[in-house]
């Protein structure tokens, strides 16, 4: 096993308040390279390539990038256990590269969640698998799941990602406006 200086989960400040909402990046280098980079060169693009085709009007959507775009999300209780899980995922698994953030969206939520993100289905299982190992050891009331992309903007247009392809019809056309909104705001914060 590796000495753990050799290995770390490095974090972005935690902000002061549990209640707000808030996410807190992480990644296994210390300069938060990868995080950095995917801001602007991957995330960004993918969401602008969802609003565009929306805005557009059209009936299916090219996923592009979102179509290879994993999250594996650990479900917990507070931030106290999302630093936990952390701790257990780097004692246990000290050795390739993690990224993601953990936190919560929504302003007084009763859950917290920590999400490691991955860009292959091996990748993806990899986390799954030691995830699923880690858990037991911070929560008995924990959950891991599985996404695809960014759910809360392709989730409600295209439903479950299982369902997916790299050019998948939108399946409840209603919500369009709903998700138009949602990114309208997410480019307006990254403007900031």
């Amino acid at each position: 096993m590796m000495n753990s200086k050799e290995w770390h989960i490095y974090l972005k400040e935690i902000p002061w308040s549990e209640q707000d909402r808030f996410w807190v990046s992480f990644e296994s280098d210390p300069k938060l390279e990868k995080t950095r980079s995917d801001i602007y060169g991957k995330c960004l693009p993918c969401i602008q390539n969802l609003y565009y085709q929306l805005k557009q009007g059209c009936d299916e959507i090219t996923l592009g990038a979102a179509y290879n775009c994993w999250k594996v999300i650990a479900v917990l209780k507070n931030i106290d256990e999302c630093l936990a899980l952390l701790n257990e995922f780097e004692k246990q698994f000290p050795h390739g590269h993690v990224h993601g953030k953990f936190g919560t969206g929504r302003a007084h939520s009763e859950t917290k969640v920590v999400v490691f993100h991955a860009e292959f289905e091996e990748e993806r299982d990899r986390i799954n698998n030691a995830l699923s190992k880690c858990l037991p050891n911070v929560s008995l009331s924990g959950s891991v799941l599985i996404s695809r992309a960014c759910g809360i903007l392709y989730d409600d247009i295209l439903g479950d990602w299982r369902n997916w392809q790299p050019i998948t019809a939108i399946q409840d056309p209603e919500n369009v406006n709903q998700v138009l909104t949602r990114i309208e705001k997410a480019l307006f914060w990254s403007r900031m």
